[in-house]
């Protein structure tokens, strides 16, 4: 009976650690792609990819005012920077070395944008 509650509780534990995807966004671009992956605990990362390298990762955690989102990075900054709106179905950066734009696949934060 011990084993069993045991495997309960690590099991209720487990589900509750589990992360749930809010907002997917992507696109491609020179010989790989551009991701985006938000999390309904404030998490995400921003991932470019490409054929000739691996994957850059950058997570962090954000923060969500309207319609736009700031990013605030663990280590590094893509270049594409730290905030971005949300609008016409795209996640389009602002403020960084280069203006990024993401066609939104999935989005559970903001239904009428």
């Amino acid at each position: 009976m011990k084993y069993i509650l045991l495997l309960l509780l690590l099991l209720t534990l487990s589900c509750k650690n589990q992360k749930k995807e809010v907002l997917l966004a992507d696109r491609e671009a020179p010989l790989g792609w551009i991701y985006l992956k938000m999390y309904d605990d404030k998490s995400f990362e921003f991932i470019s990819s490409g054929l000739i390298r691996g994957g850059d990762k950058y997570p962090g955690t954000y923060e969500l005012e309207n319609d736009t989102v700031y990013f605030k990075y663990e280590g590094l900054a893509p270049k594409a920077g730290s905030k971005a709106i949300i609008s016409n179905g795209f996640v389009h950066y602002f403020g960084g070395k280069y203006p990024e734009r993401i066609e939104i696949k999935l989005n559970k934060m903001l239904p009428n944008k």
